[in-house]
């Protein structure tokens, strides 16, 4: 278990002997200055430097890392498993003293694709296109809600709200305990204070814990029933196996496509002439969104080698952590030309907004599909919409970047 004097804090004096002096560069993802006014653009000025450098500053794990700056480096990594492990990348369950791996977010190999049998299912195409009612209602309702008040904030009113509450509904868990799961998913996601986050970490496995002793008592037709009852290699989940997998569920629901939408509608909210064309031309929302996803790439993750190994001609060796900004893939220059543009007749909309190989997003299909209902309807039912006069749009890094506050206006 994590403890006070291990707390993880911006360091650097992690900077093994080995690693020559000019491949080392810090960036704090959490709280350098760069990542509040664009964290993309801060990240992105990485493209200058080295492929592969040794960033000794690390807010939230406490140690150092190499960091990958190109789209075919990151591809490799991701795709190879047997040399660049998942295992325990996140940390959370050290927060909590148990023992248990984020599942099937933290599995290589077979143990993983069988993990991920378990969940995928409910996240097919076919499955998700049964949810699309649903999904349309909950965002009709949360734009009509705000459609006739010529602006509202957009993170508070709908980018949190409306993922939150159809994820929510899949898994079967009650919509009046969204303020709380918010107020844990940030302590846990978007702070380094190891208190706020300790105390985060165990609230959510102690609800977890408690729902699916529940669902086992009384099974409802949901995904937590289907996981308490699920087997692997002919037996029942064990303890750490269902935490494993309900904790990984819990946080992929109350982040990422918040983020993606915040970023989405930022950027049209200042770009009145892609808003105009969308309308104009709705068949062009499906690439609208993929171009959206790969500008505004904002997951991070690592991976930990195996084995001595070399990337870029860079010796990393058994041990050290890979940090993946996947924004850094999806905006490498090398792929995209004038990466920084939103272009939605650009011909390569390759990303990696929802990571790559064995460990592509299982969510995407929902995602997308939530993405592209929200923008429909926003167009629908509100004219052009702006960033408010006189506000200022406030942003984070981390983990996962976001916005914090879009004051919008219309009317």
């Amino acid at each position: 278990m994590i403890t006070k004097a291990e707390t993880p804090v911006t360091a650097q004096q992690d900077i093994p002997d080995h690693i020559p002096a000019e491949l080392v560069q810090s960036l704090d993802f959490y709280h350098d200055p760069g990542m509040k006014l664009d964290p993309f653009a801060r990240v992105t000025a990485l493209h200058q430097g080295p492929a592969v450098f040794w960033n000794p500053t690390s807010a939230r794990y406490g140690h150092g890392s190499w960091v990958l700056t190109q789209a075919e480096d990151i591809r490799h990594v991701l795709n190879k498993p047997e040399l660049f492990s998942s295992k325990d990348w996140s940390g959370h369950q050290l927060l909590t003293g148990e023992g248990w791996s984020q599942i099937p977010l933290e599995l290589d190999g077979e143990d993983h694709r069988k993990f991920r049998a378990i969940v995928s299912p409910w996240f097919m195409p076919a499955k998700v296109k049964l949810l699309d009612e649903r999904v349309r209602e909950q965002a009709r309702n949360l734009v009509a809600a705000v459609a006739d008040d010529g602006g509202c904030e957009f993170v508070d009113a709908f980018a949190r709200p409306y993922p939150i509450t159809i994820f929510m509904e899949v898994l079967g868990l009650p919509l009046e305990d969204v303020p709380t799961f918010l107020t844990w998913e940030y302590a846990l996601m978007h702070t380094t204070d190891i208190d706020s986050r300790i105390s985060a970490a165990k609230s959510i496995v102690d609800y977890l814990k408690n729902t699916a002793e529940s669902r086992r008592r009384a099974p409802q037709n949901d995904l937590i029933t289907q996981i308490v009852q699920s087997e692997v290699d002919g037996r029942k989940l064990n303890y750490d196996e269902t935490m494993g997998i309900l904790f990984t569920l819990f946080l992929g629901s109350l982040d990422t496509v918040a983020s993606s939408l915040s970023f989405h509608f930022d950027y049209l909210a200042r770009n009145q002439d892609l808003q105009e064309r969308l309308r104009a031309e709705p068949k062009m929302i499906d690439r609208a969104i993929e171009e959206l996803l790969r500008r505004f790439t904002a997951v991070n993750s690592r991976r930990r080698a195996t084995q001595d190994t070399q990337i870029a001609g860079v010796q990393i060796r058994k041990g050290e952590w890979v940090t993946i900004a996947y924004a850094l893939g999806s905006l490498d220059p090398s792929e995209f030309a004038d990466p920084m543009k939103v272009d939605i007749d650009r011909k390569n909309l390759r990303h990696l907004a929802f990571a790559f190989g064995p460990h592509f997003c299982v969510g995407s299909h929902l995602a997308r599909r939530e993405l592209k209902i929200a923008l429909q309807e926003w167009l629908r039912q509100v004219p052009t919409f702006r960033i408010a006069e006189g506000e200022s749009v406030q942003l984070h890094g981390g983990g996962v970047y976001g916005i914090d506050y879009l004051p919008l206006s219309w009317g």
